[in-house]
């Protein structure tokens, strides 16, 4: 059986709370929604490759840190409507 645009969504929504919650590692979340088509997802992809330095001399820091879970919360939420 094949899975729904929406059953799609829901898991991805599902998983990247996992990894946001660090029950899984971005890497396992990229590999199990690397060839899935949806732009949000893609949208997910896209932050999780690009997530920001917490602390150190390159870091964007904590704002910028909070941001982009923010960012990462919004496209999740987007997914489950």
């Amino acid at each position: 059986m094949t899975e729904t645009v929406l059953d799609v969504r829901r898991r991805a929504a599902e998983r990247a709370r996992a990894v946001l919650n660090g029950t899984l590692e971005p890497d396992a979340f990229r590999a199990e929604f690397a060839d899935v088509e949806d732009r949000a997802v893609a949208e997910l992809l896209d932050l999780m490759d690009h997530e920001p330095l917490r602390a150190g001399l390159l870091s964007g820091g904590e704002h910028a840190y909070r941001n982009y879970q923010d960012s990462i919360r919004e496209i999740i939420a987007s997914l489950t409507t």
